[in-house]
């Protein structure tokens, strides 16, 4: 059927179409992503004609929108593309590289946790044959407020959230000398994690330990789950420093792939 056969609505839906290819195929190139008015000023249209093609690519899963930046990045359904069979790997198949790169460059243990409702479980790990060692045993559980991961994970839930866990698990049992943590002491550490965007933390007990847990978050801020790596505090305190900017290069790669899928459907769904 020719254009002069349609009706003014199937028109105006091939325009509508057009429209959303446009801005898809503006994502085929080496850029980061986009806002609304810098793709509406590199296409020629208007913004309301952008926001909307953009709206219907994110609702289909071909586009991702940074709930920080408000830009938009190429989502999973663009790899279904090249590939229809492949399916969304979970969040512990698109980790497991990572962590084996973290352990390599620390030579200490690495962990991956994922929360379970109040507690913190361990999914995945790497231990280290050094004395002293983390024990990250699959599937263990641990209290939220207990671990560095666990700490991380809080930070992710609104305050009233926070308030009602640490009700129900007064006082807050942990494995050190004194026993018990603070309010204040938690609250500290959610503050320095939702403003550093990760948390380092030493423990006291015999042998003193030092670690750093990294949140691993899709587009929309919603948590995956938490990669931690920790050892002894006198073999790893200095070196957690100086090696802090290189975890948080390997890091940030993987928070860009984990970016592509959503918290909610690719195997890490809190609760």
């Amino acid at each position: 059927m020719t254009s002069a056969h349609l009706s003014g609505s199937e028109r105006e839906h091939n325009k509508a179409t057009g429209r959303i290819l446009r801005v898809l195929s503006a994502f085929a190139s080496d850029a980061q992503g986009f806002g609304v008015t810098e793709l509406a000023q590199q296409l020629g249209m208007t913004k309301n004609m952008v926001y909307r093609a953009l709206t219907t690519l994110v609702e289909q899963g071909y586009l991702i929108r940074d709930a920080s930046s408000a830009r938009y990045e190429l989502g999973f359904c663009v790899l279904e593309l090249q590939n229809p069979t492949q399916a969304e790997p979970d969040f512990r198949a698109l980790c497991i590289p990572f962590i084996h790169r973290i352990a390599d460059l620390t030579g200490e243990s690495v962990s991956l946790t994922v929360r379970a409702q109040d507690f913190t479980v361990f999914v995945e790990g790497v231990e280290t044959r050094k004395p002293g060692a983390y024990r990250t045993q699959v599937g263990a559980l641990r209290p939220l407020h207990d671990t560095a991961s666990g700490r991380v994970t809080l930070a992710f839930l609104d305050d009233k959230e926070i308030v009602r866990y640490m009700a129900r698990h007064k006082p807050m049992r942990v494995t050190r000398p004194d026993g018990v943590l603070r309010p204040a002491e938690l609250w500290r550490d959610i503050a320095v994690i939702r403003e550093r965007g990760f948390l380092t933390a030493r423990r006291g007990d015999a042998p003193p330990m030092a670690s750093a847990a990294f949140p691993i978050s899709d587009a929309e801020g919603r948590l995956h789950g938490v990669l931690a790596v920790g050892g002894p505090e006198e073999r790893f305190g200095d070196e957690l420093a100086r090696l802090m900017p290189q975890l948080q290069d390997i890091v940030g790669q993987l928070r860009r792939r984990t970016r592509l899928y959503s918290a909610t459907s690719a195997g890490s769904e809190n609760g």
